[in-house]
Parts: structure tokens; sequence; C-alpha cells
């Protein structure tokens, strides 16, 4: 603590010493326990961001399970329609042949185009869940400035 005159600013460079007594630096943790307790809050955000993005990928598992099992299900009586009405046209054999050459067809371009339909969304997803800085609704802290 620095003694002060009256309106006049510090005085010359007269500096009082502040001793702390022992009563004051028992009550103020010490920089070990601050660490300490630093570190267990750290793994415990560690622990919520964890369950957090595990739910997330779960839940996300969850739902395209759901929708794949369902989406074979209509995928099975959309293909019985079809091969039945082409059966008076064409006979039940080879209406059964076009809609699989139709599947393998489909198969194909799914193997073709892999990247693009199936790993890319995948990468991008997980990168998304994992990677995403946490959102900050304080603006008082935004020190970007803004582009005209």
């Amino acid at each position: 603590m620095c003694k002060r005159s009256a309106g006049y600013g510090f005085l010359h460079s007269s500096i009082i010493p502040y001793a702390m007594t022992p009563q004051e630096t028992s009550s103020r943790p010490s920089l070990g326990d601050t660490v300490v307790r630093y570190l267990k809050l750290l793994v415990e955000d560690t622990r919520l961001s964890l369950a957090e993005k595990l739910t997330r990928l779960l839940s996300a598992l969850a739902v395209c399970a759901i929708v794949i099992i369902l989406a074979t299900v209509a995928v099975v009586f959309i293909t019985i329609g079809v091969s039945v009405a082409l059966a008076p046209y064409l006979g039940p054999q080879w209406s059964l042949f076009i809609v699989a050459g139709v599947y393998v067809l489909l198969i194909a371009a799914i193997l073709v185009f892999k990247s693009a339909l199936v790993v890319n969304p995948i990468a991008r997803f997980i990168s998304r869940l994992i990677l995403q800085p946490p959102v900050s609704h304080d603006k008082s802290y935004d020190q970007s400035t803004p582009v005209s």
C-alpha cells in the first residue's frame, strides 16, 4: 500500500510495506491448492464435455439405426410392389431381375461416389462434434472489429 497525501498524489516515493497477519495468510488459498482445484475443475469439464459429445454421437447413431431399419422395410415393400406391377408386362422372373439390376446399379454408384456420399459426411459430423468451439453468449469479450 502507498501513503497518499490529500489531493497531491503519491508522496515522493515513500511506500509503506503491507505485512500480512497470520490470520490473513491462513484464509487465502495457497498456489498449490489453487492449481489442484483448477486441475480438478479441468478434469470435471473434460468429463462433462465427453459425456455431452458421447450423448450426441450415440443419439445420432440411434436415430440413424431407426431410420435405416424403417427405410429397409419401406424399400422391401416398394421392391415387391414394383416387381408385382411389372410382372404382367414382362413376366415375374424378368420383373425381379430388373428390380435387382436397379439395386446393383445403386450399389455401384454408392461404391464409385463413396467418398462424397459416405466418408465426407461422417468425417464432417465427427469433426464438428469433437472440434466444436464453445459458444459464448457474452458479447463483452468479443474483441473483433466489424468490417465495413
